[in-house]
């Protein structure tokens, strides 16, 4: 350094990339983790011009079927980019995000990679039972990351080559006087034309950057995506009916079945019993046992199913009433819809509601073995109804 070298001075141009990027994203983690936790407002990433494109995969685990799905993620990191989807099929780098569940809560990861499957980033939080704020917390974190391209860590660089082991130094050899140390030149001539230059040395290459720590994911790799699975789930219910019976009538319900992500099939067996006490001042003990088949679509919480049902009326009198004590058969077909929610890993809540048409309607008779048809005490209506709350369980 010469004395008219000004000394070197330190730029104040604030805080480096690294110490940036690490504030960003500790910002968005726990901006993310307060809107899951606390159901706070968040606020939106402000997008640059030239934003990062990644390709999504968006994967629910068991137990997470009725979380929102890829399209709301996609729709709430672009609305958090104000309107900038970053979302490309053909982007270099791959975002991961899944939600699974474990036993009593919901956890949330997403993991990004590149072309490679080297890991950039990762992060993840977790929620109780509200789902839609979880993944709206999974769109904001990505929506940060997202927002600048200078903001993402560099791929690893490839491992510099190893570098051999120096061969041990020979002994050295007595200096020589300089005379003899450098050879005589020898002119050049028509007859003995001079040696091509040597050859210059090459150039060493500069050292590479070191890249930044990339963080750890929170699992070893990312989640697989699940394939359907099957479970025998079992039920029990209160069914309320009303047209199965005379009057209105109570009982419970047990049901067995097996069910896939997207749909259903049980065999449900229900035995009820009339409140009605009287049937034209005759007192009687009206009961029904019904064997339904239900075939049902699942989306998410909802759930509307087709059942076929075969029944047995049965009428015990108080006095004697020969039409009463027969047993009449019935058979109908109708709908059912209803909500379920969950409870736990393997236990749900359900409720719902049948409006079945008999094919075979069941009928009293005062005097069934009449020569001459007569009216009947009581016959089933056109559309019979039941209601029923309960729980269903995986096995």
């Amino acid at each position: 350094m010469t004395p008219d070298t000004p000394p070197a001075r330190r730029t104040s141009h604030g805080e480096t990339k690294r110490v940036q990027r690490i504030r960003r994203a500790a910002l968005a983690s726990v901006s993310a983790a307060a809107i899951s936790t606390l159901g706070l407002p968040s606020v939106h990433a402000e997008p640059s011009s030239t934003p990062t494109r990644v390709r999504l995969e968006f994967i629910r685990g068991p137990g997470t079927e009725h979380c929102p799905d890829e399209q709301f993620l996609r729709a709430e990191t672009a609305r958090r980019m104000e309107g900038v989807d970053p979302y490309d099929a053909e982007a270099p780098l791959t975002m991961t995000a899944s939600i699974e569940r474990h036993r009593d809560e919901l956890a949330a990861s997403m993991f990004l990679r590149d072309r490679n499957g080297r890991g950039l980033w990762a992060d993840g939080f977790s929620s109780r039972n509200d789902c839609k704020r979880l993944v709206a917390a999974m769109a904001l974190s990505i929506a940060v990351l997202l927002d600048d391209t200078a903001e993402l860590p560099a791929a690893p660089a490839a491992p510099a080559a190893p570098v051999a082991p120096a061969a041990p130094a020979a002994p050295a050899a007595p200096a020589e006087p300089a005379e003899q140390s450098i050879p005589r030149e020898v002119p050049c001539s028509p007859d003995r034309p001079c040696p091509p230059p040597p050859a210059p040395a090459p150039t060493p290459a500069p050292p590479s950057r070191k890249t930044p720590p990339v963080r750890a994911p929170t699992r070893s790799s990312a989640p697989a995506v699940p394939a359907e699975r099957f479970r025998w789930v079992a039920g029990l219910d209160a069914v309320v009916g009303l047209g199965l019976t005379p009057g209105v009538s109570v009982g419970p319900a047990l049901s067995i079945g097996g069910r896939w992500p997207a749909w259903s099939v049980a065999l449900e067996v229900r035995g009820l019993s009339s409140l009605a006490g009287k049937i034209e001042a005759v007192d009687v003990s009206v009961s029904t046992v019904t064997t339904d088949i239900v075939f049902c679509l699942d989306r998410r919480l909802l759930f509307a199913c087709g059942l076929a049902e075969v029944g047995v009326l049965r009428a015990a009198p108080g006095v004697p009433f020969d039409a009463a004590s027969r047993r009449n058969l019935s058979a109908g077909l109708g709908a059912r819809a209803g909500i379920e929610w969950p409870l736990s890993e393997n236990v749900s809540g359900q409720a719902h509601a049948d409006v079945v048409h008999p094919v075979v309607a069941a009928a009293m008779r005062r005097h069934p073995g009449a020569p001459t048809p007569e009216r009947p005490v009581w016959s089933a209506p056109a559309l019979a109804v039941a209601l029923g709350i309960g729980l269903r369980m995986n096995l």
